[in-house]
């Protein structure tokens, strides 16, 4: 049986997962610098290891009229994302987690379709124990992302 290292991160109101492979690092959350002129989902741009990495909020960019907000700053944490496709202009992204996302070991027979139809930033949703879990179409938000930075 063939396992995925994956972390289970909790977002606002629901969790993602993300394969390790894909996750830099996870920081605690600290203050970003803000862009003028941006979408409220696009929340600003993090200093990190010398890069400015553009963070977001998935579920602002899901929901048109979500809004933002931390449950606690200091439970908070940045989830640093590799690009995967156009890694000169796009290397990293983050996202905001309400607290620290758990790795957990996964295999296939962990998981059950929903048969919900998923939302435009997600490729699926799947059952995980006992919840409905998103899985990021990290190409959309990519893609969304870089619409912002080229502007």
């Amino acid at each position: 049986m063939t396992t995925l290292p994956t972390y289970v991160i909790p977002m606002q109101k629901k969790l993602i997962l993300l394969p390790q492979s894909t996750v830099a690092e996870i920081i605690p959350y600290e203050p970003l610098q803000r862009v003028e002129d941006t979408p409220d989902w696009f929340l600003g741009l993090l200093g990190w290891r010398g890069v400015q990495v553009p963070v977001s909020s998935f579920e602002m960019l899901t929901v048109e009229r979500a809004s933002f907000s931390l449950a606690s700053v200091s439970s908070a944490s940045l989830v640093i994302i590799r690009g995967l496709n156009n890694q000169e202009d796009l290397p990293y992204h983050a996202m905001v987690a309400q607290t620290r996302p758990r790795l957990v070991e996964l295999t296939a027979e962990m998981l059950f379709e929903t048969g919900e139809v998923p939302e435009k930033t997600e490729t699926a949703r799947i059952r995980f124990e006992d919840d409905i879990i998103s899985i990021p179409d990290l190409d959309y938000v990519e893609a969304a992302l870089q619409n912002i930075l080229i502007a």
